[in-house]
């Protein structure tokens, strides 16, 4: 319940603010304004999740909270299919405002990591703090570890987001959520150097997280 609590405020305050403003700006106002209505009708009438779920048991709170925020990903580009933009179009704007809004999520969610929230504790505190900020991450599912005092790795073997979008027809989108996390962790973080090699995204056997504490100076 607090995760929804979050999202509901992250979304009424930040997100759709930004997402509105990256949509007009790429559109015009006009032509902006029409695709946020037919957005908001694909979310309503021609939600994807509706059958998935129809197929399972009770959501967990991860599978609850990937769909609510990567429904709007899918809207968007059905709206732009629909409205005669090619799919190259229909990416490239998805991609503009899934990084923009996803940019903003990150920031409103996970803290700044810097060095005394590292440097001085015990391996056990090191990991807690680790894991709590992955647990901000819903979407994915994988194993944590942490090697010394200046870095950790986080291995995904199963991401929420990836397999949403193959199992619904949206595969050529889901590369763009693994941007956003590059580019938070790039400009956002100033003190963690961020690597990755493969992702599930781009059919790779695991997202391959990797984050090293910077030295000052």
């Amino acid at each position: 319940m607090k995760r929804d609590i979050q999202l509901f405020i992250f979304n009424s305050f930040i997100g759709n603010p930004e997402g509105f403003k990256l949509i007009t700006k790429q559109l015009g106002w006009a032509q902006g304004l029409r695709i946020l209505l037919k957005m908001q009708l694909n979310s309503l009438f021609n939600n994807p999740f509706h059958s998935l779920n129809r197929e399972s048991e009770l959501l967990s709170w991860k599978e609850r909270l990937s769909q609510k925020q990567i429904l709007p990903a899918f809207a968007l580009y059905d709206a732009l299919i629909k409205n005669d933009y090619t799919i190259a179009e229909s990416i490239a704007l998805v991609e503009v405002v899934v990084v923009g809004v996803a940019n903003k999520f990150l920031k409103f969610t996970v803290p700044i990591v810097n060095s005394k929230d590292i440097e001085s504790t015990s391996s056990a505190e090191r990991k807690n703090f680790f894991s709590e900020i992955v647990d901000r991450f819903p979407n994915a599912f994988g194993t944590l570890n942490v090697e010394g005092n200046e870095s950790f790795h986080f291995h995904v073997n199963t991401c929420l987001f990836a397999s949403y979008c193959k199992k619904l027809g949206y595969e050529h989108l889901a590369p763009i959520f693994c941007k956003a996390d590059k580019l938070f962790f790039d400009q956002q973080q100033p003190l963690i150097q961020f690597s990755r090699t493969e992702t599930l995204a781009e059919q790779g056997s695991q997202c391959d997280f990797g984050f090293k504490l910077i030295a000052k100076g």
